[in-house]
């Protein structure tokens, strides 16, 4: 015998194959209806609901999800927020935010006033339409425009608004008791000074420490950022403070840990787009009853409420975007961001309800007012989202670093390297491999172990990562174009010292691809110890034209080298120039708070003198067309076995893109093939191979060729055979350390 469910559903089979349903189809139905799937997914809310088809009802799972569903969306937003650009606006965000609640509470109160409602009910409805829900940021979000300056002055404005609302709702229901002592003020304070340490200084901390010690796997730092999102949370309804403002700061505080773009954050946005948010959005529909839609008192005091939520929003919206000369598709995307009025809304109505502020015909004209701002914000959305530019801010130094990865083995040291400088940046780390077109099977599965424990050691740091295998026609080529495609902002190359034929600097790969790539660059020397002392050692040349931005790189490296470590495990700072410069002692002075030494002699015999153990060299270098101003190889003779960070900044100096460049890389390695193999056949060499370094040239002619000292690392001797030129990643990228520094 069949048994049916009986109405609403409450068997979780069953409840669950009607939401899952609802999800499903809905993107399908906005498509047909020309709808936005937001808006869709409350419609079919609204449908299901008990004034409906009464399918299911917002008590119970789905109310606990839908809640949880709003948490995530702020979580989400804090994660996303880019700090460095809002921190440079946060004025635009306090102005925003303080429009967005004065005009809604100075109007709202008038107006409902004016409509016959007592003063603590006008102030606790115009409390309503002074916050308001970022129900559109996911369309924001999935048209790239997350960091757009507009959206990041709403998201910054959301919270003042939101925690302004909330005060003037616990006030007028605390009025309305009779109790406004000062408990409540140092409650509510007490709640916002824990709420503000937790998220700015505890979590950060304890994230990082239990990324880099317990989540080296994916699955452990996906339940932290949950943990971390529902405690916060959870702290801040103990202390009396909306929920969603303890979400959100967890998200900033974990903002810096989940990189944009990194597998982390592809898991949380995932796991929300598919099924949290979603299933919020049923629940906001859930709440709305299509039978008040036609009720003509409600229907009446709903229009005066709708017109003071989205005129007061409007007016907002478009004064703040004109005082900061935003475009006009930014002014609209502003408005549609603050203008969706949604669960918190209907909370605080409840409230109001239950202290006998409001009355239940109120609380029907509130949600109509909820159901007509989601379709007009919604609309509005999926009209100036696409209008956006996609990313108006510069890149962040370390927001993509590549790491071409040999042998994970002799390789920690440069991924811990690249690791450290992108944390200050919450940058990814894209570890790159790359394997021949010939390459079998076994070869390839042998890559595939080195690119996943190349992954595992940049997690092991408390880093995210993407380890990245690519198939090109050589190891220069392949790291010009990972770093295209995964449009890198830095590329950090391991150096092992080997004899260098007449002309090469680094060896033949790092200097094409030092000649092909226009991006910070630094070719590490390092070794297993930690640094215990940074000498940067500053040259004429690095002052002036190109070798400025060198110089700046440099003295950012050091900065981050030095704030990356523990407090007693910090290294000191010397820094040396050649030349007397009062932009120089101005940079350092104001970076790295140290006093600059002058000293007039030259650079290798500074290095010479002060090379000492425990110190880590970085040195600043002039890049050039085809080659370098200051030979990098006379300052590693100079250290010998001196751990070295030869720093270069390609930015601009290079007469092509790093898009045109691959193609020459690919090219001239080919080139330097056919000419080793009539080398073979005729056992004589070309000119282009001695250049190229695939057979010895002269020593005698060019001082660079004198034998550098050994390393560490494996050194291979510059007489390669045409096996060698497939190897994974040719012998000068590999790092010939194993310290993290």
């Amino acid at each position: 015998m069949v048994h049916l469910p009986e109405l609403p559903l409450t068997d979780a089979a069953w409840l669950f194959v009607a939401v899952m349903t609802a999800i499903l189809v809905a993107p399908i139905i906005a498509r047909w209806l020309r709808l936005p799937v937001l808006v869709t997914l409350v419609l079919l809310g609204m449908v299901a609901g008990p004034g409906a088809l009464g399918l299911l009802e917002r008590e119970g799972p789905l109310e606990i999800i839908g809640e949880a569903g709003l948490l995530y969306l702020m979580f989400v937003a804090g994660l996303e927020l880019d700090l460095k650009e809002f921190t440079r606006r946060r004025a635009h965000a306090l102005g925003f935010g303080f429009a967005g609640f004065a005009l809604p509470m100075l109007i709202g109160t008038a107006v409902i006033a004016l409509m016959g409602f007592e003063l603590l009910a006008a102030l606790l409805l115009a409390s309503c339409w002074a916050s308001h829900t970022l129900l559109t940021y996911p369309t924001f979000r999935t048209h790239g425009a997350a960091k757009n300056r507009a959206v990041a002055t709403s998201v910054g404005a959301t919270i003042l608004t939101d925690i302004s609302a909330l005060l003037v709702l616990v006030v007028v229901v605390q009025a309305n008791a009779g109790d406004l002592g000062p408990s409540l003020w140092l409650t509510l304070a007490a709640g916002f000074a824990a709420l503000a340490v937790l998220a700015s200084w505890v979590l950060p901390r304890v994230g990082k420490s239990f990324f880099a010690t317990f989540g080296d796997g994916r699955n452990p730092r996906f339940i932290f950022a949950m943990l971390a999102m529902f405690g916060l949370a959870a702290v801040g309804e103990l202390a009396g403070i909306e929920a969603i403002v303890g979400a959100f700061l967890a998200g900033l505080g974990l903002n810096k840990l989940v990189p944009a773009g990194s597998p982390l954050m592809h898991r949380i946005e995932f796991v929300g787009d598919a099924f949290m948010i979603p299933i919020f959005l049923l629940s906001v529909g859930l709440l709305i009853e299509p039978a008040v839609l036609v009720s003509p008192k409600v229907l009446a005091v709903a229009a005066g409420f709708t017109a003071i939520a989205l005129g007061t929003k409007f007016l907002a919206a478009y004064g703040v975007g004109r005082v900061l000369k935003f475009e006009r598709s930014e002014i609209g995307a502003m408005y549609a961001l603050t203008s969706a009025q949604a669960a918190a809304t209907l909370a605080a109505a409840m409230i109001g309800v239950q202290a006998e502020i409001i009355d239940a015909e109120t609380l029907n004209a509130v949600v109509v007012v909820i159901l007509v701002t989601c379709l007009v914000s919604t609309s509005l959305a999926a009209r100036y989202a696409p209008q956006l530019p996609q990313d108006q801010r510069p890149r962040r130094l370390a927001e993509t670093v590549i790491v071409p990865i040999a042998d994970p083995d002799s390789s920690e040291g440069l991924v811990g390297l690249a690791s450290l400088l992108a944390a200050d940046d919450a940058g990814l780390v894209v570890p790159v491999t790359v394997a021949p077109p010939e390459a079998g099977p076994e070869q390839l599965q042998r890559i595939r172990d080195i690119a996943a424990r190349a992954d595992e050691m940049v997690l092991a740091t408390g880093g995210e990562s993407e380890a990245v295998l690519r198939i090109d026609a050589s190891p220069s080529a392949g790291i010009v174009n990972a770093m295209v495609e995964r449009q890198g902002t830095m590329l950090v190359l391991g150096w092992t010292d080997r004899r260098v034929a007449r002309r090469a600097i680094f060896g033949d790969t790092v200097d094409s691809v030092l000649a092909k790539v226009p991006a910070p660059i630094l070719v590490a020397r390092l070794d297993d110890g930690q640094p215990r002392r940074l000498v940067l050692v500053v040259a004429e040349s690095n002052l002036r034209g190109a070798g400025q931005r060198g110089l700046r790189l440099a003295v950012e490296v050091c900065r981050r080298i030095r704030e990356g470590r523990t407090e007693g495990d910090a290294p000191e700072v010397v820094v040396v120039t050649t030349t007397e410069d009062d932009e120089l002692r101005e940079l350092v002075e104001r970076e790295l708070e140290v006093e600059v030494t002058v000293d007039r002699r030259r650079r290798t015999a500074i290095a010479a003198d002060l090379a000492a153990d425990g110190d880590l060299f970085v040195v600043p270098f002039r890049p050039e067309r085809r080659g370098l101003r200051g030979d990098p190889s006379e300052v590693a003779r100079a250290l010998g076995s001196t751990p070295l960070i030869a720093v270069l900044d390609h930015s601009g100096a290079l007469p092509h893109t790093v898009g045109e460049a691959h193609d020459e890389v690919v090219d001239e390695r080919l080139e330097d093939r056919v000419e080793t193999i009539q080398v073979r056949e005729r056992g004589t060499p070309t000119p282009r191979a001695v250049e190229a370094g695939v057979v010895e040239g002269d020593e005698d002619d060019d001082p660079t060729l004198d034998e550098l000292p050994a390393a560490s690392g494996d050194g291979q001797a510059a007489d390669q055979t045409d096996e060698e030129v497939h190897t994974i990643v040719v012998p000068e990228i590999a790092s010939s350390g194993t310290g993290r520094d």
